[in-house]
């Protein structure tokens, strides 16, 4: 059997020199955390920035007839669901919030709107269009005060939380793709 404390002695490292090299580690963990940090903050900005461009982009092709069905926000798989991109966006946004506290005044905006024999389908794009709708409503300005930050069209981050809005109306767990 493996015994540590005799591995540790036959390298020196006796029971009143442990401390101050657990000490050392943690500081080194943390120096090298800080280091990280700054370096790769400057990347995921400027991916960041990449991913609201590409979604102009999309949006701006869009107006003109051209759909480039490449969306960073949500699956193209069916059900639709939100990209882990997406619900990063939702998260920080606050809409996730938003969604919790007033899930039964969204569910009633749905519903006034729904046909009569609706679908599944038809409560998915429902869901995103009441979120667009309603972006005038004060519950909303949270979401619009982070696209506003983030330089960022907030009918994204309201399309996107719509499906979340579907799930809430079906009564499913809020569904998430795993890309």
């Amino acid at each position: 059997m493996f015994d540590i404390i005799s591995t540790l002695q036959y390298f020196g490292i006796t029971p009143d020199k442990i401390t101050p090299l657990i000490i050392l580690a943690i500081a080194g963990v943390i120096y090298i955390n800080i280091v990280l940090n700054s370096k790769l903050n400057p990347i995921d900005k400027l991916l960041r920035k990449c991913s609201n461009a590409i979604i102009e982009i999309q949006t701006i092709f869009k107006q003109y007839g051209v759909n480039l069905d490449h969306k960073l926000t949500e699956t193209s798989a069916s059900p639709l669901k939100p990209t882990l991109y997406g619900v990063r966006l939702i998260k920080e946004s606050g809409l996730e919030k938003i969604l919790n506290e007033n899930k039964q005044f969204f569910i009633d905006e749905v519903k006034k709107i729904l046909p009569q024999n609706h679908t599944e389908y038809d409560v998915q794009e429902i869901s995103r269009q009441t979120l667009i709708s309603l972006k005038n409503n004060p519950i909303l300005n949270p979401v619009k005060e982070y696209a506003f930050q983030n330089g960022m069209d907030v009918d994204i981050i309201l399309r996107t939380g719509g499906l979340w809005l579907k799930d809430d109306f079906l009564g499913n767990p809020r569904q998430m793709s795993d890309i």
